[in-house]
C-alpha cells in the first residue's frame, strides 16, 4: 500500500514537472534571443532574477481578495468570477516563468553520474540499432549556450543555484556531486536534454574519441562497442592496455545479443586464448611483407625498403614452396639465410631427382658455396622463375651488407616468434601443435564474430605495438580485398567495426589507409587517443598527426588537458559570434551655480568571432561528458552512463 502511494506521487509530480515546464517555456519563449543587434542577447534567462515572481504575487493578492469579498458576499454576480478566474490564469502564468527561470538556474548544478546495466542498455536499445547509433544524452550546443558559456564568467554561480531540495523539486534529478571532477555549468546551460542519436552511416567517416586518462574514454567505448555487437557487425576490438572492463563488456554484449563467445587474443597465450596468423591471408606474397615491416611502425628509411625486399623474397620463397607463411617461418628464413630455402624452391621447381644431381655435382664445398653452385647449375637450366632469380641474386649478395639490410627487422621478429608469441601469432598443424583454436581475420569477418586483441602493452610496449601493426596491415589487407571483390555493406556483406584503444601506441600506414579508404569496404573504424602529442610522437611529426586526425569525420571530445589537442578539439568544432556590451557611466558637479550636475551613460554592443567552445573549458569536463562534431557539422553537449557489466 505505502508503495503504490510513493508510487502515485513520484507519477503526480513527474507530471507537474512536465506541465510546469510546457507552462514555462511558453510563458518564456521571447525571454532569451541570439540577435547580437539588440541588447537582448546578453540578458540571459539562466543569470537574471525571477522578476515574474512579483507579478505572481501581486496576481495572487488579487485572487485571494476577490475570493474573500466573494465568499464573504459583499460582492456577487459574473464580474467577480470571471476577474477570480483571469486572476489566477496570470498567477499560474507567471508562477510558470519563475519556474523556468529557477529551472535553469537548477540545471547549473549538472546531471550526477549514471549508472546502468548492459542488460538494461540492450532492451533500451533495441529496435534502434540498425539504422542509429547512440551516444548518450544531451542537447544541440548552438551559438546562445555559447554566449551564456562566454557569460558565465562575470555571474557567481554559487548564488544562482537553488538548494538541494528546491533542485530535486524543479528538475526531479540530484545534480552533480560538488566534490567531483569538472564544473557542473558546462551541461548546466542546456534547458533539458534528450538521447543523442546519429544515423549509423555516419560512422563510415571514422570516429576519434579523444580525452585524458580516467575521463570516460574507456565507458565511450564500452558503449559503443556493445551497439556494434548487438546489431550483428563484425566487431574487432584492439585494446593495448588489456582492459577488463571493455573485456567484460565485449564478452557480455555478445551474450545479450545471442552470439558466439569472442575471440580473445592475448600475448601470453592462454587455454582460453586463440592463436592468429596475421600472414595467413593474401592475394600478392608482396602483402606478407608490407605486414612483416609494419611491425617496425609507421617510420620510413632506406633500411626499411630494404628490410622489406628482403622480407618479400623469404616470403616468396615460403609460398613457392608450398607451406603457409608465418612469422617463425620468415624469422627462420631471415636468420639463416635466403639459401636452404633456395634450395627448397629449386627442389619444388626441378624435381626431386634432378635436384640431387644438381646438389651432388656441387659436393665438397662448404654450405654456401655447395648452394651457390647448385643455384648456378639451375640457372643454365634456362628455367623461368623470377622468385628463385630473386633469391639467387640475394644469395649472391654480399653476407655482411645483407646483414646490415635485416638489422632493422631482426630484433622485432625475435620478440614476436619467442616463448608463447611463437605459438600465438605462428600457429602451425601438425604433431605437437597446441590445441588452442587459430582464426584469421578474414574468418573472423567472414563469419560476423567478434575479436578481442589485448596486447598487454604496459610490460612490453614495443611488441605490443609490433602486434597491434602487423594486425591493422592484415585488416588493411582484408579490406582492399573486399573492395575489389565489391563485398561491402551495400552488397550485402557483414560490416565491420573496427575499434583502436590508445591508438598512438599503434597507429601505422595501414590504420591511416583504413581511416581513408575502409568505407567503401564497409568498414567503420572507432580510435582513441589521449592528446596530439602522443600520435605526432608515434608518426614522427605534427603534421602527420594532423593528417591522419583529418580522416576522422566525428570527434568526441572528453576532458583535455593539453593545450595542443585543446586547440585541435576547438578548431574542429569551429566558431560563432559572441556579442559583449561595453557601459561607460560618468558623472561630475560644476563649482558655478550650486547645484549644477552633469552625468552620461553610454553602451556600446560588439560582436566578434569566437571558438564556439572556449579551449579552457575542454579541461573543465566533468568524468563520462563531451563535446562532440558529428558528421555534417552538428555540435553536441552530452554525457554517457557507465555500462555495468554482470557476469553469468
Amino acid at each position: 500500500m505505502m508503495k503504490s502511494r510513493f508510487l502515485h506521487l513520484g507519477f503526480a509530480a513527474s507530471l507537474l514537472r512536465r506541465v510546469m515546464n510546457w507552462a514555462a517555456e511558453r510563458a518564456l519563449r521571447t525571454g532569451r534571443t541570439i540577435d547580437t543587434s539588440s541588447g537582448e542577447a546578453l540578458r540571459a534567462l539562466t543569470w537574471r532574477r525571477a522578476y515574474e515572481g512579483r507579478s505572481a504575487c501581486g496576481w495572487a493578492a488579487l485572487l485571494a481578495l476577490d475570493l474573500w469579498l466573494m465568499q464573504t458576499a459583499r460582492v456577487d454576480g459574473l464580474a467577480p468570477a470571471v476577474l477570480a478566474a483571469a486572476s489566477a490564469a496570470l498567477v499560474f502564468w507567471r508562477l510558470a516563468a519563475v519556474w523556468g527561470v529557477l529551472s535553469a538556474r537548477a540545471n547549473l548544478a549538472g546531471r550526477a553520474m549514471e549508472l546502468i546495466e548492459q542488460k538494461r542498455f540492450a532492451a533500451r536499445m533495441r529496435g534502434r540499432l540498425q539504422n542509429e547509433v547512440w551516444f548518450g544524452l544531451g542537447f544541440d550546443w548552438e551559438p546562445e549556450h555559447a554566449q551564456k558559456l562566454y557569460e558565465a564568467g562575470m555571474v557567481s554561480l554559487k548564488r544562482l543555484v537553488p538548494g538541494r531540495w528546491l533542485r530535486g523539486l524543479l528538475t526531479g534529478a540530484p545534480g552533480k556531486d560538488p566534490s567531483s571532477i569538472g564544473s557542473p555549468l558546462l551541461h548546466g546551460i542546456g534547458a533539458a536534454e534528450a538521447d543523442i542519436r546519429v544515423p549509423e552511416k555516419t560512422l563510415e567517416g571514422g570516429t576519434l574519441l579523444v580525452g585524458t586518462t580516467q575521463c570516460g574514454k574507456g565507458v565511450m567505448m564500452n558503449v559503443l562497442v556493445t551497439q556494434a555487437i548487438l546489431r550483428g557487425d563484425a566487431v574487432v576490438v584492439i585494446d593495448p592496455k588489456n582492459s577488463p572492463r571493455l573485456r567484460s563488456a565485449v564478452a557480455g554484449a555478445c551474450r545479450l545479443a545471442g552470439r558466439e563467445p569472442p575471440y580473445v587474443f592475448h600475448p601470453a597465450g592462454g587455454a582460453a586464448g586463440v592463436r592468429i596468423n596475421p600472414l595467413a591471408s593474401f592475394t600478392r606474397t608482396s602483402e606478407i611483407a608490407s605486414r612483416v615491416i609494419a611491425a617496425l611502425g609507421p617510420a620510413q628509411s632506406d633500411f626499411h625498403n630494404f628490410a622489406w625486399q628482403a622480407v618479400n623474397v623469404i616470403a616468396s620463397l615460403i609460398v613457392f614452396t608450398g607451406a603457409a607463411p608465418t612469422l617463425a617461418g620468415i624469422y627462420r628464413g631471415i636468420t639463416r639465410g635466403v639459401g636452404e630455402l633456395l634450395m627448397e624452391a629449386i627442389r619444388t621447381d626441378v624435381g626431386d631427382a634432378q635436384f640431387e644431381f644438381l646438389w651432388n655435382q656441387a659436393a665438397g664445398k662448404d654450405e654456401r658455396e655447395r648452394q651457390l653452385a647448385a643455384a648456378a647449375a639451375w640457372t643454365e637450366l634456362d628455367r623461368e622463375q623470377p622468385v628463385i632469380e630473386e633469391a639467387v641474386s640475394v644469395l649472391r649478395h654480399d653476407p655482411e651488407h645483407y646483414a646490415k639490410i635485416i638489422a632493422s627487422i631482426v630484433p622485432i621478429l625475435a620478440k614476436l616468434t619467442g616463448g608463447a608469441l611463437r605459438d600465438s601469432l605462428s600457429p602451425e598443424p601438425g604433431p605437437g601443435s597446441s590445441l588452442r583454436p587459430s582464426v584469421t581475420l578474414e574468418r573472423v569477418v567472414a563469419e560476423r564474430g567478434v575479436l578481442y586483441v589485448a596486447m598487454d602493452a604496459l610490460p612490453d610496449p614495443e611488441v605490443a605495438s609490433a602486434i597491434g601493426g602487423i594486425l591493422l596491415a592484415d585488416l588493411a589487407s582484408l579490406a582492399g580485398e573486399r573492395y575489389n571483390r565489391s563485398q561491402t555493406a551495400a552488397a550485402g556483406a557483414s560490416r565491420v567495426c573496427l575499434f583502436v584503444d590508445e591508438c598512438a601506441n599503434v597507429i601505422n600506414r595501414p590504420l591511416i589507409e583504413i581511416l581513408n579508404k575502409g568505407a567503401e569496404s564497409g568498414i567503420r573504424t572507432t580510435c582513441a587517443m589521449q592528446t596530439i602529442n602522443d600520435l605526432a610522437a608515434r608518426l614522427g611529426s605534427r603534421d602527420e598527426a594532423r593528417m591522419a586526425l583529418g580522416n576522422m569525420n566525428t570527434v568526441i571530445a572528453l576532458r583535455t588537458k593539453d593545450a595542443d589537442t585543446q586547440k585541435f578539439v576547438a578548431e574542429a568544432f569551429g566558431k560563432t559570434y559572441i556579442a559583449r556590451v561595453d557601459t561607460a557611466i560618468s558623472s561630475g558637479s560644476r563649482t558655478g551655480p550650486a547645484g549644477e550636475f552633469s552625468a552620461s551613460v553610454s553602451r556600446r554592443m560588439t560582436s566578434s568571432r569566437e571558438d564556439i567552445i572556449p579551449t579552457d573549458q575542454l579541461g573543465a569536463l566533468p568524468n563520462t561528458e563531451f563535446f562532440a562534431s558529428l558528421a555534417g557539422g552538428r555540435i553536441v553537449k552530452g554525457r554517457v552512463p557507465i555500462l555495468i557489466c554482470n557476469e553469468e
